[in-house]
């Protein structure tokens, strides 16, 4: 089963360490930046759990890991990231994140040739821009799941 949270325990911090070690990131795409430095997530594990306790979510289960980072720095820009088996093992992790976050615009920065990028594109990613070997995709929200003041006044 899919567990998706923010905070983390201690027993948590060590399945999910142990998780980051039977993963391989072949296409580097699971990092997190920090004063515009990528920092590469099984390097950083104390930066990324710091970033969970403060408000960052986390979908994991013994299929791969998916996160999204942006909420503890209050950034803009909310980007999800995908550590998984497979592109179908993705595809599982990226609906329980959109599942259980509040609705909102998010961004994936992936590799061109990366397969999580077609699981990205089921879940509602469109391409936004590429720069070299990366491209930019972002999710919007729709209207009727936004909160719109002009729809709450005339019901």
């Amino acid at each position: 089963m899919i567990t998706v949270k923010t905070g983390i325990s201690k027993k948590e911090k060590t399945k999910i360490a142990g998780l980051l070690t039977e993963f391989i990131d072949l296409y580097g795409d699971f990092y997190i930046t920090k004063n515009n430095l990528r920092l590469y997530i099984k390097e950083n594990l104390q930066i990324f759990f710091n970033g969970l306790k403060r408000g960052n979510y986390i979908a994991y289960d013994n299929i791969g890991i998916a996160s999204i980072v942006g909420y503890a720095d209050k950034a803009s820009r909310k980007y999800i990231k995908i550590l998984a088996n497979n592109e179908k093992s993705a595809d599982k992790l990226i609906k329980a994140l959109l599942w259980n976050i509040p609705k909102i615009p998010l961004f994936a920065k992936i590799k061109k040739d990366s397969p999580f990028k077609n699981a990205l594109y089921r879940n509602g990613f469109q391409f936004r821009g590429g720069r070299g070997k990366e491209l930019l995709l972002v999710r919007e929200i729709n209207k009727e799941n936004r909160y719109d003041r002009k729809n709450k006044d005339k019901t």
